[in-house]
């Protein structure tokens, strides 16, 4: 505290004098001070978030799928790949099947869709449905995700449920 006292006998401290500027220099400084506020507040915040693509197969093994339809109707295959996005696999109608190939990265478990570009889209999901009303009908399918292994291959027959207008899918040769 003393030592800011007496510097500040010795040192003379800037002062800014509104009263000399008159009124183009309050209106200037207000105005100033208005925009660094606004600019402060509505200036965007930038995250510097660097989202990596992994692409192609290098690492993965292909793990074939197979969802044969012996429902009434035609069915429809498809896999959630984000909280808020699916992707439809493929079509069948009644007597044919869904044939597709997912990829499995034996170092984290992770089971992939490969886009046009071959991008990686981790499979959160995947079922089968009653075409047009998959949502609601499905039949979720297991995914093992085992961190060190290969996911094996899908092998499916789906049916009417007997309890509603729903699929069930099971692997092949299971009754």
């Amino acid at each position: 505290m003393l030592f800011m006292i007496l510097t500040s006998m010795v040192l003379p401290t800037p002062r800014i004098r509104l009263e000399s500027q008159g009124m183009f220099g309050r209106s200037f400084l207000f105005v100033l001070a208005t925009l660094t506020a606004v600019v402060g507040v509505a200036a965007p915040v930038v995250a510097e978030e660097v989202v990596v693509v992994e692409r192609g197969t290098d690492g993965l093994i292909a793990v074939p799928f197979r969802a044969l339809d012996r429902s009434a109707g035609p069915m429809v295959c498809s896999a959630a790949i984000a909280h808020w996005y699916s992707v439809e696999i493929g079509r069948a109608e009644p007597g044919a099947a869904v044939t597709a190939t997912l990829w499995s990265n034996p170092a984290t478990g992770a089971i992939h869709l490969l886009n046009d570009h071959q991008d990686r889209m981790p499979i959160q999901t995947l079922w089968c449905g009653v075409a047009g009303r998959d949502a609601s009908t499905r039949s979720d399918v297991p995914l093992a995700r085992r961190r060190g292994g290969a996911e094996s291959p899908i092998d499916l027959v789906c049916t009417e449920a007997s309890a509603g207008d729903r699929l069930a899918c099971r692997p092949r040769g299971v009754d």
